[in-house]
């Protein structure tokens, strides 16, 4: 549960200063794991696969089909295919700047206020990686796959036909699109347009329900996660997988020059000079895609190459 470089560690009594590295206690990482399925788009929509070591062999099953039956008849059974996948753990790590006197918290303390920055980074690089590839150690995402088979679609200004398009192009490969994700900014399109027979192709969610576009439930991830590259995304998520290997580590850093956040005069922040502390987090989380033919995108007509398009 606990760091394992302070002797008796009690996280509800030893302060930050104190446990400068370790596993963040067992019910908090579980509670910043469940708040980044919460908050990632792209874990609401895929399957979770128990990871135990950091490449993870599992087999999933299609080819399923059901059958019309005549009274006393046999009832057939359809032949499935088994597949076996590999998925490969990478380890996510962020870096939150604090300030120093926060370092006085104990560390159950000073993690339930770090929590919600920890948490927010986590799934935000997770859902940039899998949705758009971006800063990415894995080889695939959902964009690349859509582009890799031909599954792109140009953005009009009618989101019907480009709705239409991009699950008939799931479709005509036999899967079942199940989900689309997006970007919130989306949403006006989506309130603006009309179906042939003048109906909403998007419901706004009411009681437990969510919003749907065509049917189709709609999950919202950051803008930062699809960085313009692309606007919506449709799949059969059956077909994507992810899995946590491990609980949360930390270390505090004091002397470090933080390269990716700046100061007001534009510099790398230096954490001595400005007598401040950050927080390194880090766990393992796996990711993959079993078939690239069960996704599809559809993408601003400025970054969509016509060699590469179905339309």
């Amino acid at each position: 549960m606990a760091s394992n470089y302070v002797p008796n560690f009690n996280p509800d009594t030893t302060t930050m200063q104190t446990a400068r590295r370790g596993t963040i206690p067992m019910n908090i990482s579980d509670d910043i794991i469940t708040g980044v399925k919460h908050g990632s788009a792209l874990m609401k929509l895929a399957r979770a696969i128990p990871m135990r070591k950091p490449i993870e062999e599992f087999t999933y099953m299609t080819g399923v089909g059901a059958f019309w039956v005549n009274e006393a008849e046999r009832i057939q059974t359809d032949k499935p295919t088994f597949v076996q996948a590999e998925m490969r753990a990478h380890k996510m790590g962020v870096i939150i700047p604090t300030t120093k006197e926060n370092l006085r918290y104990s560390v159950t303390n000073f993690f339930e206020l770090m929590r919600p920055e920890i948490t927010e980074a986590f799934y935000k690089k997770f859902d940039q990686a899998g949705f758009a590839g971006i800063n990415s150690p894995w080889q695939q995402s959902v964009l690349s796959s859509a582009e890799s088979v031909g599954n792109i679609i140009t953005e009009t200004a009618n989101k019907y036909d480009d709705f239409n398009e991009a699950i008939g192009l799931i479709e005509a490969e036999d899967y079942e699109p199940n989900g689309i994700a997006t970007i919130r900014a989306q949403r006006m399109k989506y309130r603006s347009t009309k179906d042939g027979n003048g109906m909403p192709i998007f419901n706004t969610a009411n009681s437990n329900n969510v919003d749907d576009i065509l049917g189709l439930p709609v999950a919202y991830a950051p803008k930062t996660s699809f960085d313009n590259k692309v606007m919506e995304v449709l799949g059969d998520w059956n077909y994507a997988f992810y899995g946590i290997l491990q609980g949360i580590e930390f270390e505090i850093l004091t002397e470090a020059t933080l390269t990716t956040v700046t100061d007001a005069d534009g510099n790398p922040l230096s954490l001595a000079e400005r007598d401040m502390a950050a927080i390194k987090a880090t766990f393992s989380i796996g990711w993959m895609i079993g078939n690239e033919k069960a996704f599809s995108a559809i993408k601003p007509e400025s970054t969509v190459v016509k060699s590469n398009t179905k339309k």
